[in-house]
């Protein structure tokens, strides 16, 4: 049953970057073929983040979840504490470890703290954002450059 919640998690986290993706390629096309309505496409970045933060609430629970289960783990492993066997059985709050120790670290326990700035979040969202400020400025360079005075 742990499992499957990591894995909802997971696919969770996945939707979320199809979806974004899928959302600014319309935003994208037609920011492109709009020439009336100067700087629009300013809005795709409000998606952008609101994905951005659910797919990070997603890893971060995904990544919870993972602890809460190898703390089970650990706690059936000794099987001398009967005890806490059974409240760990029947424990599926996620585990949030902020700041661990190094035998924690060793044991395979991950910190949770940082969900913003993982190495599959950054460059997708990161980038996107990027992109929709370049397309921005070359779509709207007339603009820019009316508004700047220079010819």
């Amino acid at each position: 049953m742990m499992q499957d919640n990591i894995t909802r998690m997971a696919i969770n986290s996945t939707n979320c970057k199809s979806w974004m993706v899928m959302l600014m390629s319309g935003f994208l096309a037609l920011g492109c073929s709009i020439n009336d309505l100067n700087g629009w496409i300013w809005i795709a970045i409000i998606p952008v983040i609101i994905f951005w933060y659910l797919d990070s609430y997603y890893l971060e629970m995904e990544r919870k979840m993972r602890n809460r289960e190898l703390d089970f783990i650990i706690k059936a492993k000794g099987k001398d504490d009967i005890e806490a066997y059974n409240k760990a059985l029947y424990n599926f709050k996620p585990l949030s470890m902020n700041s661990i120790s190094h035998e924690q670290e060793i044991q395979g326990f991950v910190i949770t703290n940082n969900r913003w700035y993982t190495s599959s979040i950054i460059p997708l969202y990161g980038g996107t954002i990027m992109i929709i400020i370049v397309l921005t400025v070359i779509i709207n360079f007339d603009s820019i450059l009316k508004l700047l005075n220079i010819h």
